[in-house]
Parts: C-alpha cells; structure tokens; sequence
C-alpha cells in the first residue's frame, strides 16, 4: 500500500469500516476452509479465530455462534458458485442454474454441510434466523419472481402455485441430499430440469371435438 501524506489522511471511520471489512472477509474465507478440514462438528469459534487473525469477541460482533457464522460461510459460496443468472429465457436460465446447483451441493466441501446446518436449524434458533434471512428467505423470494415473470409470459402456466412450481423445481435435490436413499449424485439436473419445464409449461388447447 502506498504511503499516506497528511493531505491523503482518511477519517477514522473510514479506517474502522474498511478493518471490519477485511476482518468480515477473513472469518468468513477461515469458516470455509476449517469446513473442508474438519467438519461442522468439529468447527468451533477458536479455531475461526485463530485461522482468520482476529479476537473471538470480533466474531461474535456479528454472529452469534458457530453454525450462524457456518451458514453464512456456505451462502458467500452458493454466491459465488450457483446464483440465478437472469437473460430473460427462463427456460434456458432454470437448466443453467440447475447445472450449477448440482455441482454445488454434491461438493463434499458444501452439500453434507449446509445438510448439517439445515438440522441444526430445527434445534438452534440463531442458526435458524440466519438461515432463513441470509438463505432460504431471499433465495424463495428471488425464485418467486422469476416464476412470477415466467407465468407473465407464457412459459409457466398461470394456474399452477408459485411455491409448488419452486418445490417441484429443486426437491428432488434436498430429498436425495437429506434422505440418502438414492445417491444425489445420480440425479442428472438436466433430465430433472426437462421433466420439471414439462410439468410447468401451459397446457396444449385440445382442439378437437368430442
């Protein structure tokens, strides 16, 4: 980094905020990689601490405990790796996302773990809330629009419910994952892609006379 004259001096806020971003960032690039190593079960808020550099009171600054730091850890990786990419073909959008998707939770750096916190979720209401406003929340409300649009122009039947179409869409992925009974990587996301579009797209009009 360059070196700061007096006239280049920023004000102390702007040095906190700039810290806690680097510090935000290094908790959650050290819960990543602690993940990978060892495990959820094995995660704790020392070992954060001590991989990211800083205090454990910096880390429960902004989490409350360890799976509410684990999911937001994993998010930061659905981000990056299996977000929505919108062109406006929702077909074509759904069958990309659904290929990355895949990929994403038959990782074994990602899948067995946001398994694990989703269970956690059902015990630890911290890890609970996170999950649901970091998480499912936006991802359901995101997946709403996108059908909303689909229904608007054709492509998804207006008569079917939002969220069914959005269960149809991803619950063969969270059954596999959860229930093991059919290994998750068997399932061809775009076989399932196909048969879902089937199910959703506008019925045809029978033309015909009875």
């Amino acid at each position: 980094m360059a070196d700061v004259t007096p006239h280049q001096v920023e004000p102390p806020r702007e040095r906190g905020r700039r810290r806690s971003e680097r510090s935000h960032q290094a908790i959650i690039v050290a819960t990543q990689e602690l993940l990978v190593e060892v495990g959820y079960r094995e995660l704790t808020i020392e070992g954060v601490a001590a991989r990211a550099g800083v205090g454990k009171q910096t880390i429960y600054r902004w989490w409350p405990s360890k799976g509410a730091v684990a999911v937001d850890a994993l998010i930061a990786q659905f981000e990056v790796s299996a977000t929505w990419t919108d062109t406006g073909d929702f077909r074509a959008d759904y069958l990309d996302h659904l290929r990355r998707f895949a990929t994403l939770v038959t990782d074994p750096a990602f899948g067995p773990h946001i398994a694990a916190l989703t269970c956690e979720a059902l015990h630890d209401p911290a890890v609970a809330e996170v999950l649901q406003l970091r998480g499912m929340g936006p991802s359901r409300a995101a997946h709403r629009e996108n059908v909303a649009r689909a229904q608007a122009d054709g492509t998804v039947r207006d008569d079917i419910d939002i969220d069914l179409a959005i269960d149809m869409m991803y619950a063969p992925f969270w059954f596999r994952l959860f229930t093991r009974v059919v290994p998750l990587s068997e399932l061809d996301p775009v076989a399932l892609g196909q048969a879902v579009l089937r199910a959703l797209e506008p019925r045809a009009v029978d033309g015909g006379s009875d």
